[in-house]
């Protein structure tokens, strides 16, 4: 099945544009998606350990199932002041 992931803060620094699509094997999981990005490089594995997802306007669980045609997005932590 193929999902799009949305990057953004840190999380653009690994990727080669903003949205990315990525195939997976049914079933997968978020967490199925967050490794396959982690495999691209050690530095995005430590920056998505770190990270909320969400599908929509819904926060979801790295256990959360996947279906053909979800876009992920990547919330990395913010700080400011």
């Amino acid at each position: 099945m193929r999902i799009q992931v949305q990057c953004f803060g840190v999380t653009r620094r690994y990727v080669e544009s903003d949205v990315i699509g990525i195939d997976l094997d049914e079933p997968a999981t978020v967490a199925d998606a967050l490794a396959q990005l982690a495999s691209r490089s050690g530095e995005m594995a430590t920056v998505l350990t770190q990270c909320a997802v969400a599908i929509g306007d819904e926060l979801v669980r790295r256990n959360h199932p996947l279906r053909a045609g979800d876009e992920l997005a990547l919330l990395p932590p913010v700080a400011g002041g």
